[in-house]
């Protein structure tokens, strides 16, 4: 039985979700260029390619959970597929609506929700499941990851996404050039920003950050999750997300640090647990 103090916990990171997207709302992306520079962009078209190999021919139903204003959902749509895209912004999912053309609309389906309810609320299976940059917001993102492995249908492809690396720092001199990059990335981008007039809200998210408290997710922890719910582990991509993707390539691959991870898994065809 969940503690009245966990429930707490756990209503007020929704709620502090909940009020930070509301901010970010349609320039969501303008605030977040890690997510759409060119070496971030090769990372997501390499990622979806995988998850599209993976996939059989025919109507795939895919589930992008987390989907903000569609940086997944429209490249999906695009490859032909049926999506569903759930987010917990009513003003995220309102600006990714206006942005879905005309003969792409029959194929797309559109929830404000949050990820936990969701689960519970709907029986509907899929040949593939996206979650990105959403499990560091969730107070128990375990559970969350096996309700919707138990979502897949046999053979169905799990693509976690540009989630925040937990890791250990082994070498304090490499340590401390990742974060001079990083300082120099942050006031770039902090310039960017006031020079076009984008506020920005670093400082809202310390809460609804919430597995970044923690350091951020531990891959190897996600991969035993995923394991104990009939998944297979295909692929744990690691690497460095930074604002401009010249910071991102020079520190991953030149400098070797992460701080960011991709990991790819396939449902096995006999169906694991229900949670």
């Amino acid at each position: 039985m969940i503690s009245s103090d966990t429930a707490n916990l756990k209503e007020k990171i929704l709620e502090e979700n909940k009020r930070v997207h509301a901010l970010e709302d349609r320039l969501y992306l303008f605030r977040h260029p890690e997510q759409t520079n060119f070496f971030q962009t090769r990372i997501l078209r390499n990622s979806l390619n995988k998850v599209c190999r993976g996939l059989g021919e025919g109507n795939v139903n895919i589930l992008d959970l987390g989907c903000g204003t569609g940086y997944l959902l429209l490249k999906l749509l695009e490859r032909g597929y049926r999506v569903t895209g759930v987010d917990l912004s009513d003003s995220m999912i309102r600006a990714l609506d206006a942005q879905i053309p005309a003969d792409h609309r029959e194929r797309a389906r559109l929830v404000v929700g949050e990820a936990d309810e969701f689960a519970d609320q709907s029986d509907e299976r899929y040949d593939a499941i996206l979650i990105s940059a959403l499990l560091h917001h969730l107070y128990d993102y375990e559970t969350v990851v096996k309700k919707y492995c138990a979502k897949l249908n046999p053979g169905g492809m799990l693509l976690i996404f540009f989630e925040p690396l937990k890791q250990d720092v082994r070498s304090a001199l490499r340590y401390a050039l990742h974060r001079g990059i990083a300082a120099l990335d942050q006031q770039i981008y902090s310039l960017a920003m006031k020079i076009r007039n984008i506020p920005v809200f670093e400082e809202e998210y310390e809460l609804s950050d919430y597995q970044r408290r923690f350091g951020g997710i531990a891959p190897d922890r996600l991969t035993t999750t995923l394991t104990s719910a009939g998944m297979e582990i295909l692929e744990v991509e690691k690497y460095c997300a930074r604002r401009y993707g010249f910071f991102a390539f020079l520190t991953t691959c030149l400098l070797g640090t992460q701080n960011t991870f991709n990991l790819l898994a396939k449902r096995g065809a006999v169906s694991g647990k229900e949670y």
